[in-house]
């Protein structure tokens, strides 16, 4: 596809024809999480042998966030250099290929930064293509939290650095970043990520989803700073917000490697539910 703003992305679309959509949805699309891309390993391949089972399509894509670096025209993208809002632009593009395929009932989901991204996009687009979403481990991007954490004196340089890059009209240059990922960003996407902003702490875009919304979390996950919040505040999200899930994945890492059996378990349980009434494409 090519995004509204020039930007080829790729992706693979596996789908079986079926009379009944048997989870409500009849596309699945996929995005990766930070620095990932649609053809590396990941749970998603998994989900995907089971969606087909069930009647569902998936589309596994790209967004302007894979891999470390790659250059459009004289655009700078990737891990290293995409701006979050920009996710905008990559979604509804994935959107607008669905429909144009004749996909009517299509869901989200979206894995680490893909679910950051995923949650954002709800949040603040009214979409009406998007039936429901699942947002896999998203990390919470808390500045005053990361100022608290114990690499605090690090992440402050590092802000500090940025800011006085951006400052000297030089948003594209590297730093080596510790907290919270250790990899390098352009100054301008290190503090658009992690600044004092927090634009994309997820948390607060909740309240602005509409659509049914399934987070998950690996209960190996619960210690770390980033998914500690999720783990905390997760079971008491129904309460403030009906249409939001929370489902703990027991023994399952970040990637869900081992326990892709019992990811789909609990997110096919949920659609059932949260995508009726199923219809046919």
């Amino acid at each position: 596809v090519e995004t509204s703003d020039g930007v080829r992305l790729d992706g693979y679309l596996r789908s079986r024809r079926a009379s009944t959509a048997l989870l409500g949805v009849d596309l699945v699309i996929c995005h990766h999480g930070v620095g990932g891309n649609f053809y590396g390993a990941s749970f998603f391949d998994r989900m995907g042998d089971a969606l087909l089972d069930h009647g569902s399509a998936i589309l596994r894509v790209n967004n302007r966030g894979h891999d470390q670096a790659f250059q459009v025209g004289e655009q700078r993208l990737g891990a290293a250099y995409e701006l979050i809002d920009d996710c905008r632009r990559d979604i509804t593009a994935w959107l607008d290929f669905g429909q144009r395929r004749g996909f009517r009932r299509m869901a989200l989901w979206g894995h680490s930064l893909g679910a950051v991204k995923t949650v954002y996009f709800l949040g603040t687009e009214n979409e009406s293509r998007v039936v429901c979403a699942v947002a896999s481990s998203p990390p919470r991007f808390s500045h005053q939290a990361y100022l608290s954490g114990p690499n605090a004196a690090r992440f402050e340089a590092d802000i500090e650095r940025a800011h006085q890059l951006v400052g000297a009209g030089k948003p594209d240059d590297l730093l080596e970043a510790l907290v919270p990922v250790a990899r390098p960003f352009s100054a301008r996407t290190y503090l658009d990520k992690y600044g004092p902003q927090a634009r994309f702490d997820y948390f607060d875009h909740l309240s602005n989803v509409r659509v049914p919304l399934l987070l998950t979390l690996g209960s190996l996950e619960r210690a770390e700073m980033n998914f500690a919040p999720l783990a905390e505040e997760g079971p008491t999200l129904a309460a403030r917000w009906p249409n939001i899930a929370y489902q703990l994945i027991q023994d399952a890492d970040h990637s869900y490697a081992e326990r892709t059996r019992e990811l789909w378990l609990a997110v096919s349980a949920w659609l059932k539910g949260a995508a009726a009434p199923t219809t046919a494409r």
